[in-house]
Order: structure tokens, then sequence, then C-alpha cells
């Protein structure tokens, strides 16, 4: 079973409350009144970053990983540019 907690105060006690225009459930957390989802867009983000850095060296296709992860081509061809830099970087 998932619990999920409140991302202000970290209580379980939450309730379902309607949904996002992208179609996100939210949450009304009944100790501290916050409205919203538990995970941020930010957090979304770092984890679909770590999952092309994961698929990179399976040798997958960039249009798969894309299709994967569900982010445009250009956001893998950039995830992968921004490793080869971290890489020269590490070497100097």
């Amino acid at each position: 079973m998932i619990v999920i907690s409140c991302r202000k105060c970290g209580s379980e006690n939450i309730r379902k409350n309607g949904f996002t225009k992208g179609g996100a459930q939210k949450y009304h957390c009944k100790a501290c009144k916050f409205y919203g989802t538990p995970v941020t867009q930010e957090e979304k983000q770092k984890k679909k970053e770590h999952l092309i850095e994961k698929l990179l060296p399976e040798r997958v296709s960039q249009r798969g990983i894309a299709r994967l992860v569900r982010v445009s081509r250009n956001r893998v061809i950039s995830a992968i540019k921004k490793k080869k830099s971290d890489l020269s970087h590490r070497q100097l």
C-alpha cells in the first residue's frame, strides 16, 4: 500500500480533493490546510533525468528513450550533452 504524506508538514492525515489542469490528483492536508499535489514538478523532472541517464549506457536509441520517458528527443539530446560535459570536466 502506498502511503501519501503532505509535502509541507509530512502528515499522513490527507484526503483527495480534485485534480489539476494536467490531470494529477490534488490533496488537502487536514493538519496544515495545504492544498496541492504530493510531488512537485521539480521532483518529477529529476526522476526523468535520472531515468534518461540510466538508459543512455544501455544502447537504447534517442527516440526510444524519449518514448519511454515521455519527453522530447531534444530533451534527451540535451541530457547527453550535459553528461558529456560533466565527464570532460571530471577528466581535467
